[in-house]
Formats: structure tokens, C-alpha cells, sequence
């Protein structure tokens, strides 16, 4: 088997509060542009101080975002051209992703602490800049933030409009349940040999690394063709093979009854180091786009009629867990070189980066961000090649292996992600993935793989039943819509089929409360439908006879009413909470104990506890920044109290109780049982005598009143 992997995008020092942004400047009159409003936040650009007289002359800028929305926000995007000269001192934003390329600069959150807003809420990010010493106009500055904006699309293209990956190492792929189980969910677009295991597998020789493989293309074509409505979705080896290779998997599939292929791509995730990529300069955008054209003139050239994919790099600011370096820079390049044989992108969804430490709230509002993403696909493909159409080839909502997929709100993120998807224009929606082989606290599968503590093999996972009440609305020829509710915690989407029957699907996020929405307000106009219906206090698909005016959505659930009459109405039907008679609690240790909600950025006005301590040439204080239920935000100050320059310094402390660190900013840490160490990073370690730095942590537990043995070490 082979667990996929993945790594960051973006750079995480972009994370740093430097120890430039303590440093005394003459202060000037605060000087902001307009806010302007994006698809659901605003921004405002404050010019703090400026030293004309410096050299060279330099100013300080603070970015308060705010959101706009009604709905909470789980990222935003600022941007802003400079129009007099002004550059960015690299090393100095704090708070954000700030980069800076020619006069454009766009920042997003430094992290999930700061992205997440709730409405009406604020954070604020800055950085240092260097000027003229005269003009330093403040800039126009924009805000976009994802949207619960409507969108619809009719399902006409000829791909399945769910699907799902599996890999040449899923020795029970060809299990007689699975092409049971997805011909009952109709999610028939399968993705072969596997992710990352694809640019090692060889497809004429059946192994990878040198090993036989349990599943050969002709038994993953057999078990694709069982499917009703199955196709294949190949990614050929772009890392570790060749173009006549490609070519000659192309001819062989054209040319064999039963095997032939609806989408091909080349190579998996290139963009990434953790990718096998033999090539010159790997990884870089220049290299895929001339020798991934060879490739797919070797397909061409074996058939004509082949659909061909690249690996589209996705913004990762939007999706931390599946962002590309310098994303622009990747798509323009291919596109710009190879577009006329490119027919599709194949975009990669995974909007957590990392084990999720989320709510069911907060991972749900992770769908919020696909009107954005699907914007940033549609601008890219409409600018560089207007004919190609995206598939989303690989999807969940981390990219890291989590006990939440195998929980109920599994099901909710894989139904209302895909519909979110299809509403926005995707061509398929490819869950990741069949079977994983991972424990019962970390899988990513539709389907149990009875490793770890899993039950029975093949035993359906919560996604599976996700898909299988998604595919209820998204019916080849349909057109699927998102439904506005007005309420946070219920997303909405429906479908009218071209026979006339109308569905809806609500997902509620929300674990403790129904909410009541009348039929009418979700533009329903028959008297009856068939009712189904997953929830965390029942997580199976219950189906029924439903009639009545009005829809109770049961706590963390998914509610789908078909076979009825009726059309999307163009209002935002209101929904009314009544208390369930009895809250279903998560199964997991790890869900009950993440916070309800995201900790703000701004430090409170009154810290609830402080103290100092030093050792050795250096003091270190700390405050409570902030605090929610179950989880706490510290802020930490680390000064050169000596006569002498330090070249770095180590922060000692021991918990009070049984509180943990969930992450940390501008420094390092280890925790041994109570006791913590923390240590300066490369670039905020040196300290002149008086010089002082800043670091901070989001922390697991009761808030901390105090900090026993904290001391400060200089070296």
C-alpha cells in the first residue's frame, strides 16, 4: 500500500512577527484608503509611521480585515498595487502570506487562527515597506472573501459527475461490494493507479518501486466496467517513465474492448518535491510544460480523441492543504506553452492542511471557500486556454489522514463539497479515496480497509453515504444549484432533472440543534417525495415517505427530499432552530475537544493572565491574548536584558495542568509531559541589548493562569 503525502505550498515565514516590527520610528498622521468590499469582506490600509530621513526611508503599514458577511468566513485574500516605487522589507509582515510581485501585493492568513472570521469580526496583519522619502500613496485595496453566492450548472458534459480514487496497491478495489456500493451511489468516474504512487507505477511491467502490483489496469478496467455508467480516469507516469510509454498505454486502451479511457493526466501533483520527478528542473513549471508535451503528443498521437488533464496548481491561501508555490506562475506557464493538447485541469481540493483540530462548524465552512477557488479556476482557464473544462480529481477535507472522515460529518463535507463543486462548474468531483489502509482515528477512504482497528472490510464510511445522497441531486443532465438558507450551519443545494423531478439536499452542521424550514421556501410544490435521511444519532441512510409543509433537519445531518415538483426559488428560505430532544455527541475524543469557534487574532484589551522570567541575558513575558471554550491564544515577548548582543534564546516554561500546544508562530517548541521549550527561529534569534522579539502559540486546554519555572536563556 502507499499513504499519499503532501506538502505546504506556501512559506511559512511569512508567519513571523519580526523583530524589525518593534523598532522606534517617528510617527506620522494615520493615513486610510476607502474599504472595499469583496464577495465578503473589506479591508482597511493604514499607514502607521514613515522615516523619510532613513536610509533608505522606510513606513509601517497595518491591514485590518473585517467581514462582511452573514455568515462566518474560513479565509480571505487582500490585494493592492503600488504606484510610486514602494517595496515590501522582506522578513517584515507578520500575521499574513504577504508577497509582493512587481507593483501587485496580495496577502492571506497567516494560519487558521486569523483566517477564520466570524461576522462583523476583524484581524489585522502589517509588515514594513521602504519608499522615495516623498510620494508613498496609500493604495486602492481589495478584499474577496468565499461566498454563499448562488450558482447553478447542467451536468451536460460526458463525464460521471462523482467519482473516486483508488490506487494499483488496493488489493480490495476488485471486491464484488465496491462495484455494488458506487454503482448505488452512481459515483462511476474512477481515478487510477493512485496519487502519488502513479508517478511510480509502471504500467506495462504491473509494479512500482519494483513490485508487483495487486491491481493491473486490466482488472481495474473489468472492475470499472462493472459500474453502471463507469469510467476511467488515468494518470499516466509522468515522474519516473516515458512519453512512448504514455503513448503506447494510450494505444493499447483505444485499441482493447473494455478498456478504454474517458481522461487521462499527466503525472500527479508535479508541482510538489514530495513527487517523483526524474526530469531537469524538476518541479518547476518550465519543466512540466515542455516535457509533459511530449507526453501528451505521444497520447494524441495513439488517439485522437483522448481527454487530457494537467496538474492545475491551486491557491493556497484557499486551499492550505493542497496550495502551489507561486500557483499563478504554474498555470500560466503550461497553459500559456501547451494549451492546444490540454482539455482539462485537475484541480486539488483539500481546504485543512495537516491533522484537523476543527469543529463540525468550522470544517463545514470549509465549502465556503469553493465559489472563490472555482472563480480562480474559471479566470485562469478562461484567460489561457477558454476550452478546457476542471474536474476536481482529488478531494477531502484534509490532505493528512484524520479520524473526522470517518465521523458523521464526513458525510456532510463529502455531500455538500461535491454539490458546492458541481453548482460552481466542476465536470466531477473524485473523493480521495477507495480504501486507505489506516486506523480507526486516521483513514481518508469511502470504505473501511479493516486494518487499525477498522471494522469488517469494505464496511461504508461516513463519505460513502455522503456521495450516495449527493448523487440523488447530481444526475447526468441536471441542473444542480445551491439553495440558500439563512442560517450559518445549513447548506443547500438542488437539482431538477430533466424528467421534471425536483430535490434538495440540507446538510446541518450544526451538533446539537434541528432547524424547521417550511417545503415552500425551498421552492417544493408537490404534496409528497422520498425522504432520506444520515445523521450523527442514526449514521446510516434511512429513506421514507415524507409529506407536510415544513422539514425538521436533525442535528449534524444530511436531509434529501427527490422525486417531488418544484424549482430553485431565487430567495433565501429562513430556517428556525428547535433544540433536539437529544444532542448527538461526536464518537471521537479528539471532535468533543475542538473549539466551537476560531480564536481571533487581536490580542484582548485586558489580558487575563501575565508574567515574566529570565536567566542569562534575556527576559521573556507572556499574556492571554485570547480564549475560547476548550483552547487559548498566548502572546510572548522575549527582550536582551543584558549589556551584550545575543545571538539566540530559549524560553522554558511548565504547564499548570494538562494544556498542549496546537501551534505556534515565529519560534520552535517541544513539550515533555508539563515542561516546554521554546527557541528562536533563523531570523528573530540575534538581539541587540534593549531588542525584543515576539512569538505566540494556540494552546489545547483550560486557559493557563500562571506558568510555572518560566525562564528566558540567551546564547
Amino acid at each position: 500500500m502507499s499513504i499519499r503525502s503532501r506538502r505546504w505550498g506556501s512559506s511559512a515565514a511569512a508567519l513571523a512577527l519580526t523583530a524589525g516590527a518593534t523598532l522606534a520610528a517617528v510617527t506620522v498622521g494615520a493615513s486610510s484608503a476607502p474599504a472595499d468590499t469583496g464577495a465578503a469582506c473589506s479591508a482597511v490600509y493604514t499607514i502607521g509611521w514613515q522615516t523619510p530621513t532613513n536610509s533608505p526611508p522606510d513606513f509601517g503599514v497595518t491591514v485590518t480585515v473585517t467581514n462582511n458577511a452573514t455568515y462566518a468566513i474560513s479565509t480571505w485574500n487582500i490585494s493592492w498595487n503600488y504606484t510610486a516605487g514602494q517595496a515590501i522589507i522582506a522578513g517584515s509582515p507578520y500575521s499574513a502570506n504577504v508577497v509582493q510581485n512587481g507593483t501587485l501585493v496580495t496577502a492571506t492568513p497567516a494560519g487558521s487562527y486569523n483566517a477564520t472570521l466570524a461576522p462583523g469580526a476583524s484581524t489585522t496583519f502589517g509588515f514594513h515597506g521602504s519608499y522615495n522619502g516623498t510620494s508613498n500613496p496609500v493604495p486602492a485595496v481589495s478584499c474577496t472573501g468565499p461566498s454563499q453566492g448562488s450558482s447553478s450548472a447542467v451536468l451536460s458534459g460526458p463525464l460521471t459527475p462523482l467519482g473516486v480514487n483508488t490506487a494499483s496497491w488496493d488489493t480490495n478495489f476488485v471486491d464484488s461490494a465496491i462495484s455494488t456500493d458506487l454503482n448505488a451511489a452512481h459515483t462511476g468516474l474512477i481515478r487510477y493507479p493512485g496519487g502519488s504512487w502513479a508517478d511510480e507505477y509502471n504500467w506495462q511491467t504491473n509494479t512500482a518501486k519494483s513490485q508487483t502490483q495487486p491491481v493491473n489496469f486490466a482488472q481495474y478496467s473489468n472492475q470499472v466496467d462493472s459500474i453502471s455508467g463507469g469510467q476511467k480516469f488515468v494518470t499516466v507516469n509522468y515522474g519516473s517513465d516515458t512519453a512512448a510509454s504514455a503513448g503506447a498505454w494510450a494505444k493499447q486502451a483505444a485499441t482493447t474492448a473494455g478498456q478504454g479511457v474517458s481522461l487521462w493526466e499527466i503525472g500527479n501533483e508535479n508541482y510538489g518535491s514530495w513527487e517523483t520527478d526524474n526530469h531537469t528542473g524538476a518541479h518547476t513549471a518550465a519543466s512540466y510544460a515542455s516535457n509533459g508535451l511530449a507526453y501528451m503528443q505521444a497520447i494524441k498521437s495513439a488517439d485522437p480523441k483522448a481527454q487530457i488533464c494537467y496538474d492545475y496548481g491551486m491557491d493556497g491561501g484557499l486551499a492550505p492543504g493542497s496550495g502551489v508555490d507561486n500557483w499563478q506562475t504554474w498555470n500560466s506557464t503550461i497553459l500559456q506553452a501547451d494549451a492546444s493538447n490540454i482539455d482539462c485541469a485537475d484541480v486539488h481540493w483539500y481546504p485543512i492542511n495537516g491533522v484537523p483540530t476543527e469543529s463540525v462548524q468550522s470544517i463545514m465552512e470549509l465549502v465556503d471557500n469553493i465559489p472563490a477557488a472555482a472563480a480562480e479556476v474559471k479566470s485562469t482557464l478562461s484567460t489561457y486556454d477558454p476550452k478546457a473544462y476542471f474536474v476536481v480529481g482529488e478531494t477531502n477535507m484534509s490532505q493528512t489522514a484524520n479520524e473526522w472522515n470517518e465521523e458523521p460529518v464526513g458525510a456532510l463535507f463529502a455531500a455538500a463539497n461535491a454539490l458546492e463543486w458541481l453548482s460552481y462548474g466542476a465536470q466531477s468531483v473524485d473523493w480521495w479515496d477507495v480504501h486507505n489502509y489506516g486506523t480507526s482515528t486516521a483513514d481518508f477512504g469511502m470504505f473501511s480497509s479493516a486494518t487499525g482497528g477498522e471494522p469488517a472490510m469494505d464496511t461504508p464510511y461516513a463519505p460513502y453515504y455522503g456521495y450516495e445522497l449527493a448523487s440523488k441531486l447530481a444526475v447526468s443532465g441536471a441542473k444542480v444549484s445551491t439553495l440558500s438558507v439563512a442560517t450559518p450551519n445549513i447548506y443547500g443545494y438542488s437539482s431538477s432533472a430533466p424528467g421534471g423531478s425536483y430535490s434538495v439536499l440540507l446538510a446541518n452542521a450544526d451538533p446539537s440543534n434541528a432547524y424547521t424550514v417550511s417545503t415552500a421556501s425551498l421552492g417544493i410544490t408537490s404534496n409528497s417525495e422520498t425522504e432520506y435521511v444520515y445523521s450523527a444519532a442514526n449514521p446510516t441512510i434511512a429513506q421514507s415517505t415524507f409529506s407536510g409543509g415544513s422539514l425538521t433537519i436533525p442535528a449534524q445531518s444530511v436531509v434529501v427530499l427527490t422525486n417531488g415538483s418544484g424549482s430553485s426559488p431565487s430567495g433565501s428560505p429562513s430556517a428556525s432552530p428547535s433544540h433536539s430532544a437529544s444532542p448527538s455527541a461526536s464518537a471521537s475524543a479528539s471532535a468533543s475537544a475542538s473549539p466551537s469557534s476560531s480564536p481571533s487574532s487581536s490580542p484582548s484589551s485586558s489580558p487575563s493572565a501575565s508574567s515574566s522570567g529570565s536567566a542569562g541575558g534575556c527576559t521573556a513575558t507572556w499574556s492571554v491574548t485570547n480564549s475560547w471554550s476548550g483552547g487559548f491564544q498566548l502572546g510572548f515577548t522575549v527582550t536582551d536584558s543584558g549589556s551584550k548582543a545575543i545571538s539566540g534564546w530559549n524560553v522554558g516554561y511548565s504547564w499548570p495542568g494538562s494544556q498542549t500546544i496546537s501551534q505556534i508562530w515565529n519560534a520552535t517548541q517541544t513539550q515533555s509531559g508539563a515542561a516546554v521549550t521554546v527557541s528562536n527561529l533563523s531570523y528573530n534569534g540575534a538581539l541587540s541589548p534593549s531588542g525584543s522579539t515576539t512569538f505566540g502559540l494556540l494552546g489545547s486546554g483550560a486557559v493557563p493562569t500562571s506558568l510555572p519555572n518560566l525562564s528566558c536563556t540567551a546564547h
